[in-house]
């Protein structure tokens, strides 16, 4: 999925210099929603090229005066200037870049919340379960947002204040899953509860431009596998040993091993990679030794397709795990033992 920086809009009501800590509320609330909203905003802007000089210092909506940091307005140029990501759609990406798609993406969390609330609050009231298929989106772009960051080793970025924020941005995918379990389950309380505490951890993300790096390793959070908007559950039955070292969460290429017919008119055993770097959601382990077990996979249409033909057309199916990390997309030749005895 192509991860798409969304155009911000500059508000005159700007962002707090967030306190170090927050209590976090059973729902969210009108001021926590704004402020998280401001202060998104602020940080996407002060890793713009283009950046409103009035930005630099101005009173905050939320409490006391804003001073974008001096560090970091010496060391943007060369995180503007730094490519640490090639996209297929989007060219070379910037360091700088990398930081604001997650943060954009939190911004964008924080005006969807902002539905919610009734209108003398400043929303809406919108139901959030009419949202759900833009809390799901948030989600994904957001895991993948990370993902990239983490790829491309950006720990030290910010001075070293990367791996702190890193930390507290696998905590707010946490909450995230949260939210989308909530809004699932129809459990308005939890979707309060996560939704106010995503809302907390953004401006604690912000929090740490004004303050000393936290240092540490970068906790680490596996966000939950599972079915999201555009993407298809496909289940297919496989031997039982097949299931033992597989896990929801996992990476795997799927090889299926058929019958082709040769040019010749010959028939050849042959087995051919068909679908790579798919995630397993669900493993369904056999009951006793022997058995049969089932793996399903997070498809899109046109792999659930091939899949589906796999199954009805291949004599076996086997997955093979990838190592956690590795998201490469190989071109793969088919395999024969014809081409090993030439």
């Amino acid at each position: 999925m192509k991860l798409i920086l969304r155009l911000l809009i500059l508000v005159p009501l700007l962002g707090a210099p967030a306190a170090r800590a927050y209590a976090v509320p059973a729902s969210p609330g009108a001021d926590a929603v704004k402020c998280a909203a401001e202060e998104m905003q602020v940080f996407y802007y002060y890793l713009n090229a283009v950046m409103d000089p009035a930005l630099k210092q101005r009173k905050s909506s939320c409490g006391g005066t804003l001073t974008m940091p001096d560090w970091l307005e010496k060391i943007k140029p060369a995180m503007l200037e730094k490519k640490v990501w090639k996209d297929p759609e989007e060219g070379d990406l910037s360091e700088a870049v990398l930081w604001q798609t997650p943060v954009s993406i939190l911004y964008e969390f924080a005006s969807n919340t902002q539905k919610t609330l009734q209108p003398e609050d400043g929303g809406a009231g919108a139901l959030p379960a009419k949202l759900e298929a833009r809390y799901d989106d948030m989600r994904l772009r957001f895991i993948m947002s990370v993902d990239r960051i983490e790829r491309a080793k950006l720990e030290g970025s910010f001075e070293g204040r990367g791996k702190g924020m890193l930390s507290t941005m696998n905590m707010i995918m946490q909450r995230m899953d949260g939210v989308t379990d909530a809004l699932e389950t129809g459990d308005k309380e939890g979707y309060g509860k996560e939704a106010a505490a995503t809302l907390t951890l953004s401006r604690d993300l912000f929090a740490q431009l004004f303050e000393a790096s936290r240092g540490g390793e970068v906790s680490k959070y596996t966000p939950k596998a599972r079915l999201v908007p555009g993407y298809r559950g496909v289940s297919l039955p496989v031997p039982g040993h097949q299931t033992l070292f597989l896990k929801s969460g996992d990476r795997v290429d799927m090889l299926v091993t058929f019958d082709a017919s040769m040019a010749s008119g010959v028939k050849e055993t042959v087995t051919a990679t068909m679908l790579q770097n798919v995630l397993v959601i669900r493993v369904t382990k056999p009951e006793a030794p022997g058995d049969s077990g089932v793996v399903q996979l997070l498809c899109n249409p046109n792999e659930a397709q091939y899949a589906a033909l796999s199954l009805a057309q291949g004599k076996t199916i086997n997955f093979i795990r990838r190592a956690p990390g590795d998201f490469a997309m190989r071109p793969m030749e088919i395999a024969s033992f014809r081409k090993l005895v030439k």
